[in-house]
């Protein structure tokens, strides 16, 4: 959606399209995903979750590190109004 909301962890969010393209691309522009598996989806009334297994490579380290989140999406007039990312602890 054009207004979307997207939630990173605990207190970040980006608040509209322009805004979440913008966090997505810094994402990659620092990150390579070498590896990735998905669970799900997990269906319910309002929307879906997904359980994400990434293998993450730093673009300016090299390091991998193993990254694991779970995505809930939630729909409204059949286009994505919020994702929420969220990390184990």
């Amino acid at each position: 959606a054009k207004d979307i909301v997207s939630i990173e962890g605990v207190g970040m969010a980006w608040h509209g399209r322009k805004a979440v393209d913008a966090k997505n691309a810094e994402w990659d522009r620092e990150n390579e995903m070498v590896g990735a598996s998905a669970e799900g989806p997990f269906v319910g009334a309002t929307g879906f979750a997904v359980k994400f297994h990434v293998d993450v490579r730093n673009r300016d380290t090299g390091q991998v590190s193993p990254m694991h989140e779970i995505g809930v999406y939630t729909i409204k007039n059949g286009k994505i109004a919020v994702e929420e990312f969220m990390y184990g602890a």
